[in-house]
């Protein structure tokens, strides 16, 4: 196994997730331990963060989408691609690779983020200085409220913030035929950041009618409910141990 998948649970049913700008593994462990036994989650492993933190950020978009979908399009077994946050975006330029490469995701499922042909990105904010870069991110809501109180950790993740939100701010959406994938999005009732039309926009991305899920939350869905996101995600993979 490459470095650029990090196993945060065991389980038969592989979820391949891609956390928000600057997250990596260690940020899905509350998620991961809400899930039912059979679902096994993989995190996206990016350079410039936690046990990769020595190495320098990926700051090109293609070829990052290339290493990880050429990695996943190896994998043997089913799997399921989960995008939070801005993650949504990557997760689903690495379905679109992957499926171009031959390999077959089960599902994919993207959580607080708009259809990437009409999403907003922040084109300016990466090339901010620091003070007003954090003002900005803060003022935005672009990074989970317990990081945004915690002043002493900035430096340490604001490499990572900045590479992960220049990727998106260097994204131009290339029209695709539609995914022969099925789409699942998830969404906070209470996040002001999105819009009705921008979740409805992932229509388009596949021929198969996508499924919206509303949770009681706001934009930040995994640190505000991880239950009650672990449970949707679950019952859209199909597991049997799930509950109404």
């Amino acid at each position: 196994m490459t470095p650029w998948f990090a196993q945060v649970k065991e389980g038969e049913r592989a979820l391949v997730a891609f956390p928000h700008a600057g997250g990596g593994p260690a940020s899905l462990g509350e998620l991961a331990g809400h899930f039912p036994p059979e679902v096994g989650l993989w995190a996206v492993n990016l350079p410039g963060r936690q046990a990769r933190l020595a190495e320098e950020p990926r700051t090109d978009l293609d070829g990052l989408v290339d290493d990880l979908a050429r990695d996943l399009a190896g994998w043997r077994e089913p799997y399921t691609l989960f995008g939070y946050c801005s993650g949504a975006l990557l997760a689903f330029l690495v379905c679109r690779r992957v499926v171009e490469l031959g390999g077959r995701p089960e599902r994919l499922i993207v959580a607080s983020f708009a259809a990437p042909d009409v999403t907003l990105l922040l084109r300016r904010l990466p090339s901010l200085p620091s003070w007003l870069f954090w003002e900005q991110l803060i003022a935005l809501g672009g990074v989970p409220p317990e990081l945004a109180d915690r002043e002493a950790l900035w430096p340490v993740l604001e490499p990572a913030l900045r590479a992960d939100f220049g990727l998106l701010a260097g994204y131009h959406h290339r029209p695709g035929p539609p995914l022969p994938v099925p789409i699942s999005v998830l969404y906070g009732v209470r996040d002001a950041s999105l819009t009705r039309g921008g979740l409805l926009g992932w229509r388009r991305q596949s021929v198969h009618r996508p499924a919206l899920k509303e949770l009681d939350s706001t934009h930040w869905l995994a640190e505000e409910t991880p239950d009650a996101l672990a449970a949707t995600i679950a019952e859209e993979m199909g597991c049997a141990s799930v509950t109404a």
